[in-house]
């Protein structure tokens, strides 16, 4: 293999995050000429702002996972693959698939990891933003799966690539709007979302991301009739148009059913227990209750973040922690004031504007270091205060 850089799992996902974006805009575009509603406004923007979360946090966590790969790929891995070879990368496919279908698996097993996979799930359409709907909380328990890869002998280099494209065609297996054929083997958009469906015949079936052999192997392959119609016999779990308080609902909800046990042992067994697959207390506000104008800014302040984030990953120079720090806490607090924003949560509107103000002091920390984005960074926010305080006075007008 040629010598590529030596990138952990956030860089990987970052090189990619161009992609990713113009693909979705694809399927924006081939669904709205064909008159299809497989997008929500709210649910797509917390689909994103979830992935987006996840990245920003994989950017502390990457070189930890890096570490821990390489120390055992070095020094506990009982062989090590050659340094060069075109099968090298096919292989780590193959294999980090069959990891995969161990972790997901698991996921939809047991409570304890469904309380961090089932975030995965909290969606009413099916579409490629689904997929960039991760999670936040898997890193621990997927490395019980994944650590394989490097116990095999796989480096890292290879296992992160292989990693990244296996991610990039399960995102494209969530793409509803963009169908293909399994051609027997392969995950396609049908299967997939066959999983991702309510209907209960599919609740356990096709754990796959790339191949279909293991779901074949394990008994857990159902392919859906050509034009087969899902029914609806499992309950939406979506809880919040929030892509950061998405993160804990489910865990909290568990925690608290742990608490009420009274022995170690009932505590242990609810963990390891198959999941209780629950609707949400109440309904979550319809993109009808968003207004143009709240539409438009959130999506305007998305991007912003978005953007943010991508210079932050992508460009990858030495930076000071603090300059990632005041970077990454400003794109983690954006997108849950903004979360607020879309579930019209009590106090959204005070809690953005204290964000705005923050952002504009954190545009001017970041400008020390990089001062054009950090003067774009604090323009943005300004721009933010100013649109909120128009809002508020047109709102005085309208009451008065």
């Amino acid at each position: 293999m040629p010598d590529t850089p030596d990138l952990d799992t956030a860089s990987w996902y970052a090189l990619g995050i161009p992609l990713y974006f113009l693909y979705v805009g694809i399927e924006i575009a081939l669904a709205r000429r064909r008159k299809e509603q497989i997008f929500g406004f709210a649910e797509t923007l917390s689909n994103l702002s979830a992935g987006l979360g996840t990245l920003v946090i994989g950017l502390f966590a990457g070189p930890w996972v890096l570490r821990a790969w390489n120390l055992v790929h070095d020094h506990v891995a009982p062989w090590r693959w050659p340094t060069t070879g075109a099968w090298k990368l096919p292989a780590a496919l193959v294999i980090a698939d069959l990891c995969y279908y161990a972790y997901h698996r698991a996921g939809h097993r047991f409570a304890l990891f469904w309380a961090i996979h089932g975030i995965h799930h909290q969606h009413e359409h099916l579409n490629s933003s689904v997929g960039f709907r991760l999670e936040w909380l898997a890193d621990p328990y997927a490395a019980l799966f994944f650590g394989l890869m490097p116990l095999a002998g796989i480096d890292s280099t290879t296992g992160f690539a292989a990693l990244a494209l296996l991610s990039f065609y399960a995102l494209t297996a969530h793409s509803a709007g963009v169908p293909r054929p399994s051609w027997g083997f392969l995950i396609s958009p049908a299967i997939h979302g066959s999983h991702h469906s309510r209907d209960a015949r599919f609740a356990e079936k096709n754990y796959g991301a790339m191949l279909g052999i293991w779901d074949r192997m394990f008994g857990t392959w159902l392919e859906p009739e050509p034009g087969e119609a899902m029914r609806r016999d499992v309950p939406s779990i979506s809880r919040t148009h929030d892509g950061v308080t998405t993160q804990f609902t489910l865990v909290l909800e568990l925690a608290r059913a742990v608490r009420a046990k009274r022995s170690l042992a009932e505590r242990v067994a609810l963990l390891l227990s198959r999941p209780v697959v629950a609707g949400p207390h109440a309904p979550l506000r319809e993109d009808a209750e968003l207004d143009r104008t709240t539409r438009g800014y959130a999506l305007t302040h998305f991007v912003a973040l978005a953007l943010l984030g991508v210079w932050l990953l992508s460009v990858r120079v030495v930076r000071p922690l603090a300059v990632e720090v005041v970077a990454s806490a400003t794109i983690l607090a954006g997108l849950y004031t903004l979360g607020g924003i879309l579930d019209g949560r009590a106090r959204a509107r005070e809690h953005e504007r204290v964000r705005l103000f923050l952002t504009v002091l954190a545009g001017a920390g970041l400008g020390l270091h990089a001062p054009v984005v950090g003067a774009l960074v604090a323009a943005g926010a300004m721009a933010g205060l100013f649109g909120w305080t128009q809002l508020d006075r047109r709102g005085s007008q309208r009451t008065s």
